[in-house]
């Protein structure tokens, strides 16, 4: 499995906002490409932080929704979100669960 991990600093009052951004329409974006498997959003509200983590079953499947995750951190922008860093792609190395 493969992942692409966006963070953002947003206002606080913003986060709402964000989360519905990439609840309602960028996950609907991804999960019409294929090789999509899921989406993850972790937020901390005190601070203003936002993380999202796509799922891609391979390499070139996370390399082919770049326009995609590009269109998102503009969209991302004009709620005030900065994004911290660069994307980070990267490959599943192991999973464990407490079930």
């Amino acid at each position: 499995m493969h992942t692409r991990i966006g963070t953002f600093d947003a206002p606080p009052d913003r986060l709402n906002d964000l989360i519905a951004l990439f609840e309602e329409r960028i996950f609907e974006e991804f999960a019409q490409l294929e090789g999509f498997l899921g989406y993850q959003a972790f937020v901390d509200r005190e601070k203003g932080r936002f993380v999202g983590i796509s799922f891609w079953n391979t390499s070139s499947a996370l390399e082919a929704s770049g326009e995609t995750a590009r269109q998102a951190r503009r969209e991302a922008a004009s709620l005030g979100a900065i994004p911290v860093g660069e994307p980070q792609l990267m490959e599943q190395a192991f999973e464990a669960r407490l079930l």
